[in-house]
């Protein structure tokens, strides 16, 4: 995947919630983006294309509440409850798209009362 691909992926992802893409970083083979979700809570996104790895962060203030990482083909999860934590369970190890994070990261939001 390219950058340019995966930036379209993010803004569709964005675009089903009503969201707006900040790029904090792009290089030739890598990109960092910001999406605001409330004042304190945000996605950050980052993704190397020639390493292939993908990080997918919820922080909220200034700390990792959930994620999602992708480094060395491998994925695992950081678990809201422990967001220290690395979870290689079967769900924690599943490949999972932006707009698949999204969800997971609303749902959380509204289970938890932060949105």
């Amino acid at each position: 995947m390219s950058i340019d691909d995966f930036i379209k992926e993010v803004e569709s992802a964005t675009d089903y919630y009503s969201l707006k893409v900040e790029i904090l970083a792009k290089t030739k083979n890598a990109v960092k983006i910001k999406v605001p979700i409330t004042e304190n809570i945000y996605i950050q996104l980052y993704y190397n294309q020639k390493s292939g790895t993908k990080n997918y962060v919820l922080i909220g203030w200034n700390r990792r509440l959930f994620g999602r990482d992708c480094v060395g083909g491998e994925w695992h999860k950081h678990p809201f409850e422990n967001p220290n934590e690395h979870d290689f369970s079967k769900n924690g190890k599943r490949e999972v798209s932006v707009l698949e994070f999204f969800h997971e990261v609303f749902n959380l939001l509204k289970e938890n009362g932060l949105i």
